[in-house]
């Protein structure tokens, strides 16, 4: 029997509660442990196995249930379902036409079209789910606004509308600076564009919902259960500390540490991304007025994102804080922020009126940036059976049920629109080896911090300096 080892750096354990994320805390206090997923002891069979309990694993998961009733799927995930990038994000549900120019890049503009089409039919799927299934995600339906917070930012969304116009669609709408200063009651926007289809969910709380579909569906669902190693014979096994599991196919769902096996790594790097959430400040967003649910990403590569919750809590975060020694990566990356003064200042800069407000929850988590900027899969070559879906390049609460669909078909041996599309192709091309990759990230990500704090001053940035931080692979933009 043959298999592959993972590496020692491979997540084995809970982290402790103090690097939980606010989120995570809120669902647990709403919805305690309910016993019903043990970790694995002992050895099991299955049709398949998903390691991951985040979006990718459970909507995958779901979705082989849906079109094939009555398989046997066995889902382990080392922490608990939403331990990971799925109880972290920020809670941007939204379809993927801001990176349109990446999906065409993978296809062509017909390919790009219906990919951007099927992630907006996604939102409207997820919170279907939602409200089917009594999940409380305090969703809210609202705009998303695509911003340039300062002047040297303008136009950035120019080639996105440009490709879309040659596709003949315009799902996206130019606003005004004046207008995108009233979404949200600032005068650090200068203009931008508005998809009007998006939504801002509680991520953890939706993992968790997900879960307890998942289970009442008959899944098997075993946490705190990492794997430790795929082997390969009659059937591929994937095994965990106290037990094994025998099944005809494994999903690795598990995001950024997909970057330590075989060359994936190769094909996307992993960035740390800092969020903080504040306490309820209802009245004070109401005197703005940002009453509704708009979120807002602008358009520098380390991007600013905002957005609020239903009960008038504020979440701000800033993309880029820092990055990890090669495969290390994404365990570097818990706990609390890396740069928090920087975020901070960004925060001020965009809401200096909120200075004396209370935070409530702060924290960093990995995101894993693909070179072709969206999210892709494939089968290992090392062990028969697996495949593998990662990628999301910081979007990835809409996009996961995409390729979840993507995976599903490749598990189920499904010739279709899901398994031949784009997001079914490993990028090729890729990143530099370490030690050069973290070398250069040590040169380019201090650069570009220098270059944001110049464009927010509107000072002179040397064409030299621009021309370093150019070849920044993560392309931090949308």
């Amino acid at each position: 029997m043959t298999g592959l080892a993972l590496p020692r750096t491979w997540p084995n354990s809970a982290p402790t509660p103090e690097r939980r994320t606010a989120w995570l805390r809120d669902a647990l206090a709403a919805e305690p442990d309910d016993g019903k997923s043990p970790p694995l002891d002992g050895d099991v069979r299955c049709d398949v196995c998903i390691v991951g309990g985040g979006y990718t694993g459970l909507w995958t998961a779901l979705e082989i249930i849906r079109r094939a009733p009555g398989t046997d799927i066995v889902l382990i995930d080392a922490d608990i379902c939403g331990g990971g990038a799925s109880g972290a994000n920020a809670g941007f549900l939204m379809p993927m036409w801001a990176r349109f120019r990446s999906l065409v890049a993978i296809g062509d503009h017909e390919e790009a079209r219906r990919l951007g089409e099927a992630s907006e039919r996604a939102v409207d799927e997820i919170l279907s789910f939602v409200d089917e299934h009594g999940i409380d995600a305090e969703y809210r339906r609202g705009p998303w606004l695509w911003t340039a917070s300062n002047r040297a930012q303008l136009g950035a969304w120019e080639d996105t509308l440009d490709e879309l116009a040659r596709a003949g669609i315009e799902p996206l709408r130019q606003v005004s600076a004046d207008e995108a200063r009233r979404m949200v009651g600032t005068e650090s926007h200068h203009g931008g564009v508005v998809d009007p289809g998006c939504a801002t969910v509680q991520p953890a709380k939706l993992t968790r919902g997900m879960r307890r579909v998942a289970l009442e569906s008959g899944i098997r669902i075993h946490e705190r259960t990492p794997l430790t190693g795929l082997r390969t014979g009659r059937r591929t096994e994937a095994v965990t500390p106290r037990g094994t599991i025998s099944a005809d196919r494994v999903v690795l769902a598990i995001n950024a540490w997909a970057g330590q096996l075989e060359d994936i790594g190769r094909r996307m790097v992993t960035i740390a991304s800092d969020t903080v959430l504040t306490t309820p400040i209802p009245d004070r967003l109401a005197e703005r007025g940002w009453t509704d649910g708009t979120s807002v990403c602008d358009s520098r590569r380390r991007l600013n994102y905002y957005r609020t919750t239903p009960d008038g809590r504020l979440v701000f975060g800033k993309g880029g804080s820092g990055v990890g020694y090669g495969s290390t990566g994404p365990d570097t990356m818990w706990g609390k922020p890396l740069r928090p003064a920087e975020m901070r200042r960004q925060f001020l800069r965009i809401f200096p009126d909120l200075a004396d407000v209370p935070i409530a929850g702060a924290w960093t988590a990995p995101v894993e940036y693909a070179v072709t900027g969206v999210p892709f899969a494939g089968w290992l070559r090392s062990v028969p059976n697996v495949c593998y879906g990662t990628g999301y390049s910081g979007d990835g609460v809409g996009p996961s049920k995409l390729m979840a669909k993507v995976l599903a078909s490749l598990v189920l041996g499904t010739r279709d629109e899901w398994s031949s599309s784009g997001f079914a192709r490993t990028p090729g091309g890729g990143l530099p080896p370490e030690p050069f990759r973290y070398a250069g990230s040590r040169v380019v990500l201090p650069a570009l911090r220098g270059v944001e704090e110049r464009e927010d001053r509107g000072a002179f940035v040397p064409a030299a300096v621009k021309r370093l931080v150019s070849i920044d692979p993560s392309a931090f933009r949308r």
